[in-house]
């Protein structure tokens, strides 16, 4: 029976209950009296079972319209709570959101995005995970990431998905101040591997500017690596190393003076991107994560 019943029906049966006459549930409802006596009527010779006794202008259910109602009104609730829930997961407000992040993105980006995201999507259940870039690329592919912030290199081995430019930086070296390097720059390549290296590991640009090393100059290239900008930063605070990485992860030490620009004799661009599939990209939340990565991304980190 409840497959062929109208939700209409079942509103007005509700309806007619809570008013206890046709004409008050008629007026509730905005409809005119004959429309609603024959949306019951209908019902009623669906069901078989009398649902009202009519008398005196009043309606008073019967044992099977009290039953029919109760059932009508949970059913109704039902129905509203799924549309309720179908809406705001549509706008991002409940449901999940993986994100993976690289050692740069981790430093500025992720914070900003994932304090925003709880801000505007308190309901939202946010995942963030960092790992190397081609872990996070086969995540994204297996569905175990909704989205990665990624450098510019790796997107363009990514056509398959949707790519969101978030931003341009450089990549630079940074030293301590009187550091002896200050002295020669903007240096060449030699110059520079001359002293030890604090780093993420170079990137295919910067690796070709280099050219062919000496033994000692890989040695001074591969000097410090880690996953972690803050041990990057710290081996050039704390000694006589140079760390490499883009200008915005070194954003806070150049506004306080502990470290300080060392030129080179090259610019290697850095570009943020945000990775997703076409799927993901259809959610509302999914977009407005890269508003937010934009927005992070354009702020300035304030003083200590």
């Amino acid at each position: 029976y409840p497959a062929a019943m109208e939700l209409k029906q079942l509103e007005h049966l509700v309806a007619v209950c809570s008013a206890g006459s046709f004409s008050g549930a008629a007026k509730r409802l905005g409809i005119s009296q004959p429309t609603l006596s024959k949306s019951i009527a209908r019902l009623e010779k669906h069901l078989g079972l009398k649902l009202f006794d009519r008398g005196g202008g009043s309606a008073r259910p019967t044992v099977y319209g009290h039953v029919a109602a109760e059932h009508a009104a949970m059913l109704l609730a039902g129905v509203a709570r799924m549309s309720e829930q179908l809406e705001e997961l549509a706008r991002g407000e409940t449901g999940s959101l993986r994100i993976g992040v690289g050692p740069a993105t981790r430093v500025k980006l992720l914070p900003e995005v994932v304090r925003q995201v709880g801000k505007t999507f308190p309901d939202l259940q946010l995942e963030a995970r960092y790992d190397d870039v081609q872990t996070l690329m086969r995540s994204l592919r297996m569905g175990s990431l909704d989205l990665v912030f990624c450098y510019f290199e790796a997107p363009d081995e990514q056509s398959d998905f949707i790519r969101v430019k978030i931003c341009d930086d450089l990549r630079i070296a940074v030293v301590r101040p009187r550091h002896l390097a200050l002295r020669q720059a903007p240096l060449t390549p030699e110059m520079l591997l001359k002293h030890p290296l604090a780093s993420v590991g170079a990137v295919p640009s910067f690796r070709k500017w280099l050219g062919a090393m000496s033994a000692k100059a890989a040695r001074n290239m591969n000097a410090f690596v880690s996953d972690d900008y803050a041990l990057v930063k710290s081996r050039a605070l704390e000694s006589d190393f140079v760390a490499l990485g883009p200008r915005f992860v070194f954003e806070q030490e150049l506004r306080d003076g502990t470290l300080v620009e060392l030129k080179l004799r090259v610019e290697i661009g850095y570009e943020c991107w945000m990775l997703t599939t076409e799927a993901n990209w259809r959610s509302p939340v999914v977009k407005k994560v890269a508003d937010f990565a934009r927005a992070a991304m354009r702020r300035k980190t304030p003083r200590r």
